[in-house]
């Protein structure tokens, strides 16, 4: 990393005696010593530096001889001065302060909070740059599994573009320097609290109501919970919008049960902001976490405080319903074309009844199991498969849904399917499939895989594992689901070395059950 210093560089001043016991060991010893600065750079040096590369989150890299530079607002081959806002051993933060020359694809980031809130790591890049780095990421991550298909050159979009995209967003309830209470996100690199009540990549009608609920809040009083005191109330507050209908389902999360919560629910319902439901969690637990799972590993619990239950989406045609805590795409649009497509990679194939792993509330599996005949759902989260097991009630849809880990609940797949090779969707976490679940998925004797990912490097350990065992990648798609960041999401669709012949039966439709597990 060349570095042009602003400035001589000064000797850091010794601690002040009032400030040494900072530094001194437990036991009272003599001081430990700081690992020296990487680069003997320090906090508010000005350099000059041209960055390489990007990491995952979307921050510029340089790459020094002792630590690599993360650059907020940076861009890959643009020449510009900076400055250092944390020095660690092994890695350097700093943020974008100029340039002489600024690169073609900058931008001013549209969103007035971008600096501080930290969320939309590329909003300083124009779209056409953006989507280039995402793409960037995917080919590098894939490079070397001797995958000859070309990925496409442009992500697959949605209509509702780059900006009023999110139909989830998440808030946290905490205090503001002055100690007044303040809902909003995480400011970029720390736990001070970012008010976003111009949050430009959330829609107008999240927007509307993530105003409501910070008002309502701050004029009950409702303070913010201590984990380690037990003292105040509110933790999070998450929102979720139906792009069907407009409707959104709102869930407190909080650190113990108060009865201004019921007033702070009839507030929002009261407030004309789209909002329909209200619901409360409780997590007293201390850690980052949002939403606190058993003592058994069963699923979070919620509690109704007013309106309905649920919301509901159109996936493909088919009727999904949407409970506090389910995940569901943050894009819906974009999540429909997904679903579309895998329907189609497997149009060829449908005399084979579908596995969906990791299903959610079921986007992928209601629609397959009416192109297909039925289908098997697995996924962690109870809340999820009640409602993906209504959704399909009220569809007449032939499915059945698994609750539990996928290994645990694979065998019992197997059983139903008698058999019968199936195809299989899997869209597992960020971490990709879980140690024994390739070997069981391999086990079911699949006609085709539908791989979706949102993290490019575990899908490339997966798919090598696939290579491996003779599959071969038949399709790559990108899909722009995460406008202004680093992030995207890809589908890849893979052909076993020899497809098994398709069942000659039909599975017995049943009657939608309750999950097993």
């Amino acid at each position: 990393m060349a570095l042009v210093s602003r400035a001589p560089m000064k000797p850091p001043k010794p601690p002040s005696p009032a400030h040494r016991h900072l530094h001194a060991r437990p036991d009272a010893g003599p001081p430990m010593r700081r690992p020296a600065p990487a680069g003997g750079l320090r906090v508010g040096q000005r350099l000059v530096v041209t960055p390489t590369r990007y990491d995952e989150d979307g921050f510029a890299i340089a790459q020094g001889q002792r630590a690599a530079m993360a650059i907020w607002q940076g861009i890959a081959g643009e020449a510009a001065e900076v400055e250092v806002r944390h020095v660690g051993q092994h890695r350097i933060r700093s943020r974008f302060v100029g340039a002489a020359a600024p690169s073609p694809d900058r931008r001013e980031p549209p969103c007035p909070r971008y600096e501080a809130c930290g969320s939309c790591a590329l909003m300083h890049l124009k779209p056409a740059a953006q989507r280039a780095v995402r793409l960037a990421a995917l080919t590098e991550a894939l490079s070397g599994l001797g995958v000859e298909l070309p990925l496409l050159e442009a992500l697959r979009e949605g209509p509702d573009g780059e900006a009023d995209y999110r139909h989830f967003v998440k808030l946290a309830v905490g205090r503001s320097d002055m100690g007044k209470i303040r809902v909003g996100a995480y400011r970029r690199g720390s736990h001070d609290l970012v008010a976003i009540p111009e949050c430009v990549v959330a829609t107008p009608v999240l927007r509307r109501a993530m105003i409501s609920v910070a008002h309502h809040i701050i004029d009950l009083d409702l303070h913010p919970y201590d984990p380690e005191s037990r003292s105040g109330i509110l933790r999070h507050v998450m929102l979720r919008q139906s792009r069907a209908d407009g409707r959104v389902l709102c869930t407190f999360v909080a650190g113990r049960n108060h009865r201004m919560l019921k007033e702070l629910a009839a507030r929002v319902m009261g407030s004309a902001t789209g909002i329909s439901g209200v619901w409360v969690h409780f997590n007293d637990q201390p850690g980052n976490g949002i939403l606190q799972w058993g003592p058994e590993g069963e699923g979070p619990g919620f509690t109704l405080l007013e309106g309905v239950p649920l919301i509901a989406e159109l996936v493909a045609g088919e009727r999904l319903l949407i409970g506090p805590g389910d995940f569901f795409q943050i894009n819906p649009a974009v999540g429909e074309l997904l679903v579309r497509d895998v329907s189609a990679a497997f149009a060829d194939l449908r005399a084979y009844p579908v596995v969906d792993l990791y299903c959610g509330v079921g986007a992928f599996t209601l629609p397959l199991a009416r192109a297909h005949g039925y289908a098997f759902g697995v996924e962690v989260l109870p809340g999820a498969v009640l409602h993906a097991t209504e959704s399909a009630q009220q569809g007449h849809v032939g499915a059945e849904f698994f609750v539990g880990e996928a290994t645990a609940q694979l065998a019992a797949v197997a059983k139903r399917l008698e058999g019968r090779p199936p195809v299989v969707v899997v869209d597992p976490p960020k971490k990709g499939l879980e140690e024994g679940v390739f070997d069981q998925l391999l086990a079911l004797n699949p006609a085709r895989v539908a791989y979706v990912s949102c993290e490019p490097q575990s899908l490339a350990r997966d798919l090598r594992r696939f290579l491996a065992a003779g599959w071969t990648v038949r399709q790559l798609t990108a899909y722009d689901l995460f406008p202004e960041t680093a992030h995207l999401e890809t589908l890849a669709v893979l052909d076993p070395p020899t497809r098994p012949e398709a069942p000659a039966t039909s599975l017995r439709r049943r009657v939608v059950r309750k999950p097993a597990g």
